[in-house]
């Protein structure tokens, strides 16, 4: 390596001499570190211990709660659309095959979402009750929200003339 300072006063670091007054720098020594044991896939695969060790590991989820609306919260929207945001620990796994469900009132109405927040639109007015699933690639669901309750308010298009 070698070091030089150009007219402009501007340091320059290269790996060739631009000129004979660049001073030779000692590179320090590289930093190694021993690559980690990842059990190799087949291993896996022919020992059901070692498979069962590993989907516990990733497929354990300790929190799981819809964080935005609150829960009791009322809504405002005439066209009936509000956003959902969600928040997960460990993060969502989609590699393997992890996905979260969204159900309003008991029917799904948002599937096989891989992101943390999602829109519903047209929503009836009322109370509705919402909770959030994760789900394996079967279907299986792994872990589950606990329900928020939210009020959607949209005007009526039916209103009383006054006399």
């Amino acid at each position: 390596m070698y070091k030089w300072v150009d007219q402009d006063g501007n340091i320059s670091y290269s790996d060739q001499p631009p000129f004979k007054n660049a001073e030779k720098l000692d590179a320090p020594a590289l930093t190694t570190v021993p690559a980690a044991n990842i059990p190799d896939k087949k291993l896996a695969d022919s020992n059901p211990q070692v498979e069962q060790d590993l989907k516990k590991k990733t497929s354990h989820y300790s929190y799981l709660k819809i964080t935005s609306p609150e829960n009791d919260a009322t809504i405002r929207n005439n066209e009936g659309n509000f956003s959902i945001s969600i928040a997960i620990k460990p993060p969502l796994n989609i590699k393997q095959g992890h996905y979260l469900s969204v159900n309003m009132d008991g029917t799904k109405v948002r599937d096989k979402l891989s992101t943390s927040s999602t829109n519903l639109t047209n929503v009836n007015r009322g109370t509705h009750s919402i909770n959030v699933s994760v789900n394996d690639k079967q279907g299986k669901v792994l872990h589950k929200s606990k329900n928020i309750t939210v009020h959607m308010h949209r005007q009526s298009v039916i209103r009383k003339q006054a006399k």
